[in-house]
């Protein structure tokens, strides 16, 4: 059975498993090699009966405990797999296997700390393990120690050079250190790798981008952000009309259309109830700076981009009945939805008395008209930037890939997009008095205390000046947003105005962006 399977024979493996899984239930060396052969056709809920019967047969199986973790792990069963991978550790603390499953579960969710110390655990028993090289080298870069994820990344395709992870976070880190030259040699040779797959091979080639933006060569940059988006828009085709999102653009101009006979009439609730502070525009108008400049501030939480908001209020929005949900929505329903959404919170973490929420996820604009009715007393932090720089900067960026973020992959659809978010935010904001604070990117770059006092002020809490030491605090979180390069810099001016560089490639979309940004009082000429 073993030698089938090592030799390829998967159906004579699987035969043979079988045969003596009909004769001894649960015998787990079969039920290890049905498992095996399932997981690796990407069958992962087929395999998890056979891990449970090994488990039940040798519950201190490393191996076996390790590979339910894996299937668990695909299944989405987060907290199930740490258990399984631990289990398979506390039998065996040498076991390598478990100790990368737990430190790629914790690059996952952005413990580097967790997964620093499991990398350097399997490095101990194997300096040369070049998994563990390549994650710790990832993990040094999402804690912005560049300097530490380009010499693990080194070390790593030193000894592995077709490693695409470590190249991909070589190239990464030698942005953030500005050898741009650099970066670029990495970064190309991957693009062209057929082996690499799509979404690397994307990665590749904007970082690649990246490179020729710093040094300067804007038309060859370009070139390389539209091979990156058109390989991405290919691959990812499936969310090209994904019509079951809230974020889909025909549903936000569903819903922008159902405004003009809505009523945003606030539902009562109760004095004391608590309201969170939402931060929202369109994506790369400076969200991520001012989250990490806010949540500085000692009473101020921040759970980064979670999906709360949608999660509670969705079904107002999309799906059969939606807007005549919407319309019906009593103190009774705003109260449930509520509910829904304070606990989905504390399960991201504990909010202490006395703290306020802030609720950061750009797109929730189109959740307006909900937040109007389900959270009257909500204050909104409404971040706001030239269009014509939010648009080229979301083209790009290499996003995680959803209805919304789809629209991204051409400047034509990117542009459109924008247009129909804040149609639907501009109308909502006229039908009710939202308790709405603007805040301008280019104020905050060049007053960075002036707008924070203002911005702590209207959020109702006492100066501290903390706040205005958030890149130190930077260091001790992790972020995973397309920003993660820029936030931890000093505050700098370069991206304002840089659509200027790409004029050219932008004349198809400036009529378009040139009224938004003739809106926002940007001038027209010259940004």
């Amino acid at each position: 059975m073993l030698q089938a399977l090592q030799a390829g024979q998967t159906d004579a493996a699987g035969k043979q498993a079988m045969a003596i899984l009909d004769a001894v239930p649960g015998e787990p060396n079969a039920a290890q090699v049905m498992a095996l052969i399932l997981l690796r056709g990407g069958l992962a809920a087929e395999a998890l009966p056979y891990l449970q019967a090994a488990k039940e047969t040798a519950p201190n199986h490393p191996p076996i405990l390790n590979m339910l973790g894996a299937a668990q792990k695909q299944l989405g069963q987060m907290a199930e797999a740490r258990a399984a991978f631990e289990g398979a550790l506390a039998a065996d603390a040498n076991f390598v296997d478990a100790r990368l499953n737990l430190a790629q579960l914790d690059l996952d969710e952005i413990d580097t700390d967790g997964a620093a110390r499991h990398f350097d655990a399997v490095l101990a028993q194997q300096p040369q393990n070049v998994t563990a090289l390549a994650g710790r080298a990832r993990a040094a870069l999402l804690a912005q120690d560049f300097k530490g994820a380009r010499d693990y990344a080194q070390s790593a395709l030193a000894r592995q050079p077709a490693h695409v992870l470590a190249g991909l976070t070589l190239a990464a880190a030698r942005l953030r250190l500005e050898d741009y030259d650099g970066a670029f040699a990495v970064a190309e040779p991957i693009a062209a790798r057929e082996d690499a797959g799509a979404v690397n091979r994307a990665s590749a080639l904007g970082y690649a981008a990246d490179a020729k933006d710093r040094l300067g060569r804007y038309d060859e940059a370009f070139a390389l952000y539209t091979r990156a988006n058109d390989l991405q828009a290919d691959h990812f085709i499936r969310f090209k009309t994904l019509d079951t999102s809230p974020f889909y653009p025909a549903n936000v101009e569903a819903v922008t259309r159902h405004l003009d006979s809505a009523d945003l009439t606030p539902l009562p609730c109760a004095d004391d109830e608590l309201m969170p502070v939402f931060l929202m525009g369109f994506p790369r108008s400076g969200t991520t700076l001012l989250e990490q400049v806010l949540m500085s501030h000692p009473q101020i939480e921040s759970f980064g981009e979670h999906t709360a908001l949608a999660n509670a209020c969705s079904d107002l929005f999309v799906g059969e009945g939606a807007l005549a949900r919407f319309d019906a929505l009593d103190e009774a329903g705003a109260a449930a939805r509520r509910k829904t959404y304070w606990a989905e919170i504390a399960e991201q973490g504990a909010l202490p008395e006395g703290h306020v929420l802030l609720d950061k996820l750009p797109l929730n604009t189109i959740f307006l008209p909900a937040i109007a009715k389900i959270f009257p007393r909500a204050k909104i932090i409404f971040a706001l930037r030239d269009p014509r720089d939010v648009v080229l900067s979301c083209v790009q960026q290499r996003f995680g890939m959803n209805a919304a973020m789809y629209q991204f992959l051409s400047l034509e659809t990117a542009a459109q997009y924008y247009d129909q978010v804040m149609t639907l935010s501009d109308k909502a904001r006229n039908l009710n008095a939202f308790d709405v604070r603007d805040v301008r990117y280019d104020d905050v770059v060049g007053d960075l205390e002036a707008e924070a006092r203002a911005t702590i002020e209207f959020v109702g809490l006492p100066w501290d000046d903390a706040v205005l030491a958030y890149r130190e605090q930077l260091q001790a979180r992790a972020i995973d947003t397309p920003s993660v390069s820029q936030v931890n810099e000093p505050i700098y001016t370069r991206s304002i105005g840089k659509w200027h560089h790409y004029e050219a490639h932008l004349a198809d979309v400036r009529d378009l962006l040139d009224k938004w940004a003739a809106h926002y009082n940007y001038d027209k000429v010259t940004g």
